[in-house]
């Protein structure tokens, strides 16, 4: 009887982590990487995404711009962001909307609309790198 409470307090205290982990976006921390898909225009370009708690800093090297995420919400699946280009501005659009959807620990979908729309203009699948 006593093991059995000791494993359910211990699968309780393994869930409440979990759950502690998914609200506060820790799903999403660390170095990202892909090839996006520009839907309207039919380009690609290469993504690098490096984030650590609440700092999201976003890399276009083929198109020479970057530039950081700021965080609009987020739960244990999904994070919205408002894109910020701080570098190579020309290159870039500026203040679209990002939306990162969790499909398992190793890859994150992207999807990209411009300002003042929900028509997805570009994604990509990022997959995590060590």
């Amino acid at each position: 009887m006593l093991r059995i409470a000791v494993a359910v307090c211990l699968l309780f205290s393994m869930t409440l982590v979990v759950c502690a982990q998914g609200r506060n976006g820790s799903w999403l921390n660390g170095k990202w990487e892909g090839k996006g898909f520009q839907i309207d225009t039919d380009g690609t370009w290469t993504m690098r995404l490096r984030t650590q708690g609440r700092k999201f800093l976003i890399e276009y090297p083929s198109l020479n711009c970057g530039g950081e995420w700021r965080l609009i919400s987020i739960n244990s699946r999904r994070a919205r962001f408002r894109e910020k280009i701080t570098v190579g501005l020309s290159e870039c659009v500026d203040k679209g909307n990002v939306l990162i959807e969790r499909l398992n620990g190793r890859q994150i979908a992207y999807r990209y609309s411009y300002r003042g729309t929900t028509d997805v203009s570009a994604s990509a699948i990022l997959i995590r790198k060590r």
